[in-house]
Protein backbone atom coordinates (compact mmCIF):
# COMPACT_ATOMS: atom_id res chain seq x y z
CA UNK A 1 0.00 0.00 0.00
CA UNK A 2 2.79 2.32 0.69
CA UNK A 3 4.22 2.30 -2.35
CA UNK A 4 1.15 2.88 -4.13
CA UNK A 5 0.22 6.22 -2.10
CA UNK A 6 3.74 6.89 -2.68
CA UNK A 7 3.60 6.64 -6.87
CA UNK A 8 0.03 8.59 -6.16
CA UNK A 9 1.08 11.13 -4.65
CA UNK A 10 4.28 11.83 -6.25
CA UNK A 11 2.48 11.97 -9.51
CA UNK A 12 0.15 14.27 -7.94
CA UNK A 13 3.24 16.53 -7.06
CA UNK A 14 4.82 16.67 -10.47
CA UNK A 15 1.42 17.51 -12.19
CA UNK A 16 0.64 20.53 -9.66
CA UNK A 17 4.13 21.43 -10.37
CA UNK A 18 3.52 21.57 -13.82
CA UNK A 19 0.57 23.24 -13.75
CA UNK A 20 2.04 25.94 -11.58
CA UNK A 21 4.96 26.45 -13.46
CA UNK A 22 2.56 27.64 -16.80
CA UNK A 23 0.52 29.41 -14.82
CA UNK A 24 3.13 31.13 -12.40
CA UNK A 25 6.57 30.82 -14.08
CA UNK A 26 8.19 32.87 -11.76
CA UNK A 27 6.67 31.15 -8.69
CA UNK A 28 9.14 29.56 -6.10
CA UNK A 29 9.41 28.78 -2.23
CA UNK A 30 10.35 32.20 -1.44
CA UNK A 31 8.05 33.72 -4.20
CA UNK A 32 4.80 31.90 -3.84
CA UNK A 33 1.31 33.44 -3.91
CA UNK A 34 -0.59 31.31 -1.24
CA UNK A 35 -3.72 31.19 -3.43
CA UNK A 36 -2.81 27.05 -5.05
CA UNK A 37 -6.08 26.32 -4.32
CA UNK A 38 -8.13 29.10 -6.00
CA UNK A 39 -6.61 28.71 -9.37
CA UNK A 40 -5.14 25.35 -9.21
CA UNK A 41 -6.79 22.09 -10.37
CA UNK A 42 -3.70 20.07 -9.34
CA UNK A 43 -3.73 21.41 -5.81
CA UNK A 44 -6.98 19.75 -5.18
CA UNK A 45 -5.99 16.42 -6.53
CA UNK A 46 -2.58 16.76 -4.40
CA UNK A 47 -4.08 18.15 -1.40
CA UNK A 48 -7.09 14.99 -1.39
CA UNK A 49 -4.16 12.36 -1.59
CA UNK A 50 -2.65 13.95 1.27
CA UNK A 51 -5.54 13.65 3.17
CA UNK A 52 -6.27 10.10 2.24
CA UNK A 53 -2.59 9.18 3.49
CA UNK A 54 -2.86 10.77 6.46
CA UNK A 55 -5.61 9.62 7.58
CA UNK A 56 -5.75 5.80 6.26
CA UNK A 57 -1.92 4.74 6.49
CA UNK A 58 0.51 4.64 9.28
CA UNK A 59 3.20 6.83 9.53
CA UNK A 60 5.47 3.91 9.97
CA UNK A 61 4.87 3.03 6.16
CA UNK A 62 6.29 6.73 4.98
CA UNK A 63 9.15 6.28 2.99
CA UNK A 64 11.24 9.36 2.98
CA UNK A 65 10.01 10.09 -1.13
CA UNK A 66 6.13 10.43 0.46
CA UNK A 67 7.66 12.73 3.39
CA UNK A 68 8.98 15.19 1.28
CA UNK A 69 5.90 14.96 -0.90
CA UNK A 70 3.68 15.84 2.11
CA UNK A 71 5.61 18.47 3.27
CA UNK A 72 5.60 19.95 -0.19
CA UNK A 73 2.10 19.98 -0.43
CA UNK A 74 2.01 21.96 3.33
CA UNK A 75 4.27 24.57 2.06
CA UNK A 76 1.35 24.96 -1.11
CA UNK A 77 -1.40 25.24 1.80
CA UNK A 78 -0.10 28.16 2.98
CA UNK A 79 -3.42 30.10 2.66
CA UNK A 80 -5.65 28.03 4.32
CA UNK A 81 -3.16 25.51 6.33
CA UNK A 82 -5.89 22.85 6.19
CA UNK A 83 -3.72 20.14 6.34
CA UNK A 84 -1.44 21.24 9.30
CA UNK A 85 -5.26 20.96 11.05
CA UNK A 86 -5.79 17.87 10.19
CA UNK A 87 -1.96 16.49 11.34
CA UNK A 88 -2.90 18.06 14.78
CA UNK A 89 -5.51 15.16 14.96
CA UNK A 90 -2.97 12.50 14.22
CA UNK A 91 -0.14 13.57 16.51
CA UNK A 92 2.21 10.47 14.85
CA UNK A 93 2.36 11.57 11.69
CA UNK A 94 2.38 15.67 13.11
CA UNK A 95 5.33 14.23 14.57
CA UNK A 96 7.64 12.88 12.58
CA UNK A 97 6.74 15.46 9.97
CA UNK A 98 7.66 18.59 12.00
CA UNK A 99 11.28 16.74 12.67
CA UNK A 100 11.70 16.37 9.21
CA UNK A 101 10.24 19.82 7.74
CA UNK A 102 13.12 21.58 9.77
CA UNK A 103 15.76 19.79 7.74
CA UNK A 104 13.95 21.41 4.27
CA UNK A 105 13.77 24.33 2.39
CA UNK A 106 10.34 24.31 2.69
CA UNK A 107 9.92 27.83 4.66
CA UNK A 108 6.10 27.79 4.15
CA UNK A 109 5.80 24.08 5.80
CA UNK A 110 8.17 25.27 8.41
CA UNK A 111 6.18 28.68 9.68
CA UNK A 112 2.94 26.18 9.91
CA UNK A 113 4.33 23.78 12.30
CA UNK A 114 6.14 26.64 14.16
CA UNK A 115 2.48 28.27 14.56
CA UNK A 116 0.85 25.12 15.43
CA UNK A 117 3.21 23.47 17.77
CA UNK A 118 1.48 25.04 20.45
CA UNK A 119 -1.40 22.81 19.78
CA UNK A 120 0.22 19.88 19.56
CA UNK A 121 -0.74 17.40 22.22
CA UNK A 122 2.17 14.57 22.57
CA UNK A 123 5.86 14.09 23.02
CA UNK A 124 7.60 16.11 25.04
CA UNK A 125 10.51 16.25 22.54
CA UNK A 126 8.34 17.26 19.73
CA UNK A 127 7.13 20.58 21.87
CA UNK A 128 11.10 21.19 22.29
CA UNK A 129 11.41 21.39 18.66
CA UNK A 130 10.01 25.19 19.34
CA UNK A 131 13.79 26.03 19.68
CA UNK A 132 14.75 24.79 16.48
CA UNK A 133 12.28 27.11 14.98
CA UNK A 134 12.96 29.73 16.76
CA UNK A 135 16.65 29.89 15.01
CA UNK A 136 15.09 29.24 11.46
CA UNK A 137 16.82 31.73 9.09
CA UNK A 138 13.54 33.21 8.06
CA UNK A 139 11.71 36.04 9.81
CA UNK A 140 7.78 35.12 10.04
CA UNK A 141 8.96 31.47 11.01
CA UNK A 142 10.61 32.95 14.17
CA UNK A 143 7.88 35.79 15.08
CA UNK A 144 5.31 32.62 15.20
CA UNK A 145 7.55 30.25 17.39
CA UNK A 146 7.71 32.86 19.71
CA UNK A 147 4.40 33.19 20.06
CA UNK A 148 3.97 29.47 20.36
CA UNK A 149 6.74 29.45 23.36
CA UNK A 150 4.80 31.99 24.98
CA UNK A 151 2.39 29.18 25.40
CA UNK A 152 4.51 26.01 25.88
CA UNK A 153 7.06 27.07 27.58
CA UNK A 154 6.09 30.35 29.61
CA UNK A 155 9.15 30.42 31.65
CA UNK A 156 11.52 30.98 28.66
CA UNK A 157 9.69 33.05 26.97
CA UNK A 158 9.85 36.62 28.62
CA UNK A 159 13.91 35.82 28.01
CA UNK A 160 13.45 35.19 24.44
CA UNK A 161 11.02 37.95 23.82
CA UNK A 162 13.61 40.58 25.19
CA UNK A 163 16.38 39.20 22.91
CA UNK A 164 13.97 39.53 20.11
CA UNK A 165 13.29 43.21 21.12
CA UNK A 166 17.08 44.04 21.41
CA UNK A 167 19.02 42.38 18.49
CA UNK A 168 19.46 44.00 15.49
CA UNK A 169 19.14 41.04 12.94
CA UNK A 170 16.29 42.63 11.32
CA UNK A 171 17.82 46.20 11.25
CA UNK A 172 18.02 47.13 7.61
CA UNK A 173 14.21 45.89 7.28
CA UNK A 174 11.64 48.10 8.69
CA UNK A 175 9.23 45.50 8.29
CA UNK A 176 10.49 42.94 9.57
CA UNK A 177 12.09 44.87 12.91
CA UNK A 178 8.46 46.22 13.62
CA UNK A 179 6.90 43.27 13.46
CA UNK A 180 9.07 41.01 15.45
CA UNK A 181 8.76 43.53 18.17
CA UNK A 182 4.83 43.49 17.92
CA UNK A 183 5.46 39.74 19.10
CA UNK A 184 7.44 40.59 21.84
CA UNK A 185 4.49 42.98 23.06
CA UNK A 186 2.27 39.95 22.72
CA UNK A 187 4.41 37.66 23.98
CA UNK A 188 5.29 39.73 27.09
CA UNK A 189 1.49 39.82 27.48
CA UNK A 190 0.45 36.57 27.12
CA UNK A 191 3.05 35.14 29.95
CA UNK A 192 1.74 38.30 32.20
CA UNK A 193 5.70 39.40 32.40
CA UNK A 194 6.83 42.39 34.32
CA UNK A 195 8.49 43.72 31.96
CA UNK A 196 5.73 44.49 29.39
CA UNK A 197 5.50 47.86 31.08
CA UNK A 198 8.99 49.03 29.96
CA UNK A 199 8.36 47.99 26.88
CA UNK A 200 4.96 49.38 25.93
CA UNK A 201 6.83 52.70 27.20
CA UNK A 202 9.33 51.75 24.73
CA UNK A 203 6.94 51.23 21.59
CA UNK A 204 5.30 54.56 22.82
CA UNK A 205 8.10 56.21 21.68
CA UNK A 206 9.15 54.02 18.75
CA UNK A 207 8.74 55.63 15.21
CA UNK A 208 6.92 52.51 14.15
CA UNK A 209 3.04 53.20 13.63
CA UNK A 210 1.97 49.75 13.59
CA UNK A 211 3.96 48.68 16.82
CA UNK A 212 2.33 52.20 18.66
CA UNK A 213 -0.93 50.76 17.78
CA UNK A 214 -0.50 47.46 19.23
CA UNK A 215 1.11 48.66 22.11
CA UNK A 216 -2.36 51.19 22.85
CA UNK A 217 -4.74 48.07 22.39
CA UNK A 218 -2.67 46.02 25.07
CA UNK A 219 -2.88 48.94 27.26
CA UNK A 220 -6.86 48.62 26.82
CA UNK A 221 -7.23 45.40 27.05
CA UNK A 222 -5.30 45.25 30.36
CA UNK A 223 -7.62 48.14 31.77
CA UNK A 224 -10.84 45.89 30.64
CA UNK A 225 -9.13 42.80 32.39
CA UNK A 226 -8.64 45.44 35.94
CA UNK A 227 -12.41 46.09 35.78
Amino acid sequence: MSADYERKLHGAVAQFVKEADKKYPNWSERNDNGEWEIGLDKFDDMYKVILEIIEYTSCDEATEQMLDDILFGIARDNECSRIIEVLLKYPDWYALLCEKVLFTEYINAKWQFAETLKDYHGKDEIRELIFDFLQVDNEYTQRLALKSLAYLYPDKAEKYAIDFWWRDKYKDDDYASEYQKIMVLHVLYIIHSKELENYLDLADKSEYHYLKENAREIRQNMLKEQC
